[in-house]
């Protein structure tokens, strides 16, 4: 009995640095995601949790692929 084909969702990991004003990176969230949007998307809920941080920083694989600031 054949099965049927279906696309698979991979998931990649992306590290998010919560920088404060002092350059410290207080907070740190392991993050699995579809793709760039959704650790984005992850990215912008962190800015709004932690007050403390200006900053934060998308990195996968060693590489930072992202700023994002208040």
């Amino acid at each position: 009995m054949n099965k049927p084909l279906t696309a698979e969702v991979t998931e990649q990991y992306y590290t998010l640095l919560g920088v404060r004003p002092d350059g410290v990176a207080s907070v740190v969230d392991l993050v699995a995601a579809e793709s760039l949007g959704h650790a984005r998307l992850r990215a912008k809920a962190m800015l709004r949790e932690h007050m403390s941080c200006n900053l934060i920083e998308v990195w996968r694989d060693g590489a930072l692929l992202e700023e994002l600031s208040r």
